[in-house]
């Protein structure tokens, strides 16, 4: 874009996986047992988001996330960094 501004570009920042899911038992025995709490989702989400925002993304999307806990978690982090920023 500062090369040529009359044809502006615009940067997607992937706000991705994590190895940990919020809503499946890690264990058959436990079935309330979790491996990782909708908080340290959040915070991982956040970090993310800061970076990629950082980075210059003009725009997030959150993607390949199968749980459905885990997207509400990055769209909460969406949240928390718009409040403060």
């Amino acid at each position: 874009t500062a090369a040529d501004p009359t044809n502006p570009r615009f940067v997607v920042g992937a706000i991705g996986p994590t190895n940990r899911t919020g809503s499946i038992s890690p264990s058959v025995e436990d079935p309330s047992a979790r491996n990782v709490t909708f908080d340290e989702l959040v915070e991982a989400y956040f970090e993310q988001i800061v970076g990629l925002m950082d980075g210059g993304a003009d725009i997030l999307m959150v993607e390949t996330i199968f749980d459905t806990l885990n997207a509400k978690a990055a769209l909460y982090a969406v949240g928390e960094y718009l409040e403060f920023s």
